[in-house]
């Protein structure tokens, strides 16, 4: 065969592989859960009775756990080959954790979902987030979960991915959270699903209606039919081939994609790139080093530090991966009159942040020249 005649072949056979690439799905990671045709399911509404969970939103907590919960096994029960249980369904009754661990126990449930939202004392963090344990296999376990969640939650609702996590116990190297480590110890998977912040302005929009707490139940139900790989004739879907949505995860070690990140990212900077005096307007370079691990929001303040405006995603965050981008630029107006000193809060995914130092003006904007400033002038808090 000519050497023009066989690279003529070795070209179409290329050509050919890379067409048939995405049929042969090689990006899909297998099910880490070894699970049975015995599925049981133990589905927690968090908190309960005296117990009120978090009052920020527009009703309880509880209240809004358990809406969530109750459209999930109602759909859920819809897939064959799973049995669905709650820790409580149409009460209101106060249930310490680890009776809800022995709840998952007598019932042999295979895996227990922790439903509830969030809320943080400053009442500007927003997203979903989910919590896994630090221990092998349950971590891995998880972590593939929560991914697979997150990435529903962020296509059909818009909400924002804040990452699989987990929390290391006070006194011990265990889980923090006593529905995960009770059930661990009886040796049950379990997950805490925080669906979105009730007490945030971002996250406002998302549970405004009871019909938006019941509609994140049923996509909960989907997830969890997909993880498993259910299928339902009843609703038309089958779940039981392959998932582009399942990331890898490692059940015989630690992810370090759930690190609990408690410290605060190494650095975070601005920098002036240029000032347009007839637009009033400063265009600064932010960035900051993590080498623990990402960066998830920022928050800017031109006072000083006294005030600051609504935390923001960090450019290029990117939960799934762990990157993010280390600079990018932002474009401040300012109005005749007013003498910005600019200041940058970084967040890391723990919600750790550093802060940087201050680019002050010595002179304030009017349209027609360029004012002085410099770095490192600190007045406000």
């Amino acid at each position: 065969m000519k050497i023009s005649a066989l690279k003529k072949c070795i070209s179409v056979l290329l050509l050919f592989i890379l067409i048939m690439l995405p049929e042969l799905n090689v990006s899909a990671a297998e099910r880490v859960f070894p699970r049975d045709d015995n599925l049981v399911i133990v589905i927690d509404p968090g908190h309960g009775g005296t117990d009120t969970g978090t009052q920020g939103g527009r009703i309880q907590e509880r209240f809004m756990n358990l809406m969530t919960a109750q459209a999930l096994v109602e759909r859920l029960n819809m897939y064959e080959g799973v049995t669905v249980y709650m820790t409580r369904f149409d009460n209101d009754t106060t249930m310490s954790l680890t009776d809800r661990a022995k709840f998952a126990q007598s019932v042999e449930a295979d895996f227990v979902f922790s439903i509830h939202y969030n809320a943080c004392y400053a009442h500007d963090r927003f997203g979903i987030e989910v919590y896994t344990s630090r221990i092998a296999p349950y971590n891995g376990y998880g972590y593939q979960f929560g991914n697979l969640l997150m990435h529903r939650f962020e296509d059909e609702f818009g909400i924002y991915p804040r990452g699989v996590k987990t929390r290391k116990g006070l006194r011990t190297e265990g889980d923090y959270y006593t529905i995960i480590s009770a059930n661990v110890y009886r040796e049950i998977p379990a997950v805490i699903i925080e669906h979105c912040f009730a007490d945030g302005t971002v996250d406002a929009q998302f549970t405004r209606t009871g019909d938006q707490l019941r509609e994140y139940g049923r996509a909960d139900a989907d997830a969890i039919a997909e993880y498993f790989g259910l299928k339902s004739p009843m609703l038309g879907i089958d779940m039981s081939g392959p998932s582009d949505d399942l990331i890898y995860a490692d059940t015989s070690a630690f992810n370090d994609a759930t690190y609990e990140d408690r410290t605060a990212p190494d650095n975070v900077t601005v920098s002036v790139k240029s000032i347009d005096p007839e637009a009033n307007t400063v265009t600064v370079t932010v960035s900051a080093t993590e080498s623990d691990g990402m960066m998830m929001f920022y928050a800017l303040s031109t006072d000083g530090g006294w005030t600051w405006q609504e935390s923001k995603p960090w450019p290029g965050a990117d939960t799934y991966n762990g990157t993010f981008e280390e600079s990018f630029e932002l474009v401040l107006p300012f109005e005749n009159g007013y003498r910005p000193t600019i200041v940058i809060k970084g967040f890391n995914r723990y919600d750790a942040y550093t802060r940087s130092e201050p680019v002050t003006f010595l002179e304030s904007f009017n349209g027609n020249y360029t004012p002085l400033y410099r770095t490192g002038i600190i007045y406000g808090g």
